[in-house]
């Protein structure tokens, strides 16, 4: 474990050059590291101004630079810094030469380097966060695209902790009712009914059941959201696709089922990266035997879509009708109606009696594409609320399923009526479990595999 009194510094800012860079520094010494640099400004009154969090302008005189360096100090000089150690942040022109030498400056008055996740880990030692904000903040850094930004940012808002930190707090509340009646067990006094201490366990039972499921959705790293186009044969699913993709990737023709296989491109679409699938038409009755088999792999790709664009033929079907029952009858769960070829069949953006939304789009022509982009963006956006970043849905995945058999298995014991000490023991169990996933109990392997993760300065 690194010292926590140790000062530290590192560029917090992201490689390369900019208009501004950032060095942090924090520890007990970070202002005597840095206060020797600093030049043309009153220190007595900077000293009595820094007692609080603050900024102040300020020139710094560097070794090797002949001209002094700008420079603006955000001071936090107590409890109230990320850390909860005193902490300077220097935010200086965007040169590398200037940030290299500023840090080499901070460490020569008697900072050290800091290493990867310091900062982040000295906040989670100070109780700043819990494992699972700090973990978030990884997913910041991290996030390819607005779905995966958005989820790092609820977590770290306290997504999931709150619910974990509620459901703990009824633990503890509950085992220590348990405990209190097993020290007057010889008197008969009952500290909690028996049928309330069931119903509090199914609770809690049923709070790790919808948190598994949460955290199941994102158990795979890594993996993007499948947008799957479905609709019956010639609907212009194989335009769309190329459309969208931006390279003709399918093969496109008159000539009804000539796509025989789905199709996938990996791409962005209003800032969330997703995987596209062009499917064969469906609803049909087989052409032969591939054809027969083109279709339930189409099904098969819906079944595991995180949306479905549903695409039907204006110039077949009228756009104000519903779409058709034997393509809408194979699909479930979140589903976005598209009319295609809107060149050939104008008409404009409706919604259906059920409330989907109706989009009107030409491949040809590009029209209605972004809104199209825009549409699908946030529906995915939408089904991410409540998502949690992949590496802690792979983390604690092992520990809430043992928390909840643990609550089973004192559920179990409660309905048959046996000793409350049996229940105690389990519920203690199921604490310990969550206690991991939030920090509260911990080993340094744990926070070495956590935060070696991290870049230096974070």
């Amino acid at each position: 474990m690194l010292d926590a009194l140790d000062t530290i510094a590192a560029v917090a800012s992201a490689p390369g050059g900019g208009v501004r860079e950032i060095v942090r520094v924090s520890g007990p010494k970070a202002l005597a590291c840095v206060m020797p640099l600093v030049i043309d400004v009153d220190r007595h009154a900077a000293v009595g101004v820094l007692r609080t969090a603050t900024c102040v302008p300020a020139t710094l005189r560097l070794p090797d630079f002949a001209a002094p360096v700008p420079c603006d100090l955000f001071v936090w000089p107590d409890a109230r810094s990320y850390t909860r150690a005193p902490t300077v942040e220097l935010h200086l022109p965007g040169s590398p030469p200037i940030v290299e030498a500023a840090v080499a400056a901070v460490c020569a008055h008697g900072a050290r380097p800091a290493k990867p996740g310091e900062f982040t880990l000295r906040a989670f030692l100070a109780g700043r966060l819990d494992l699972t904000q700090a973990e978030a903040v990884l997913g910041v850094i991290d996030a390819a695209d607005r779905r995966q930004l958005d989820a790092a940012l609820e977590q770290l808002a306290g997504g999931l902790a709150r619910p974990l930190g509620a459901l703990r707090g009824d633990l503890l509340d509950l085992l220590a009712e348990l405990e209190a009646g097993l020290d007057f067990v010889e008197e008969d006094i009952e500290f909690i009914a028996r049928s309330e201490l069931i119903r509090r366990l199914q609770a809690a039972e049923a709070a790790v059941a919808e948190l598994q499921t949460k955290l199941d959705h994102r158990a795979a790293a890594g993996v993007l959201p499948r947008v799957v186009l479905v609709g019956s044969p010639n609907a212009g699913k194989s335009s769309l696709f190329n459309a969208l993709v931006g390279k003709h990737a399918a093969l496109v023709s008159p000539i009804a089922g000539t796509t025989r296989d789905y199709l996938t491109a990996e791409l962005s679409l209003g800032g969330t990266m997703l995987q596209l699938v062009d499917t064969a038409g469906l609803a049909t009755a087989a052409i032969d035997v591939l054809d027969a088999v083109a279709q339930r792999a189409g099904v098969e790709q819906t079944r595991g879509a995180t949306l479905t664009v549903l695409c039907c033929d204006s110039t077949v079907i009228d756009h104000a009708a519903a779409p058709p029952q034997d393509i809408t009858s194979n699909l479930n769960g979140e589903r976005l109606v598209v009319w295609t070829k809107s060149d050939l069949s104008p008409a404009t953006t409706t919604s259906d009696a059920a409330g989907d939304e109706r989009l009107h789009v030409s491949a040809a022509t590009g029209e209605g594409l972004d809104r199209l982009t825009a549409a699908i963006a946030a529906r995915l956006r939408s089904s991410a609320a409540g998502d949690v970043v992949a590496s802690t849905a792979v983390r604690c995945r092992d520990s809430l399923a043992r928390a909840r058999r643990a609550l089973i298995t004192a559920l179990t014991v409660a309905e048959q009526k046996h000793g409350e000490e049996l229940i105690a023991a389990e519920v203690r169990s199921a604490l310990d479990e969550l206690g991991q996933i939030l920090g509260a109990v911990y080993t340094d392997d744990i926070l070495d595999r956590i935060f070696s993760r991290f870049c230096i300065g974070k």
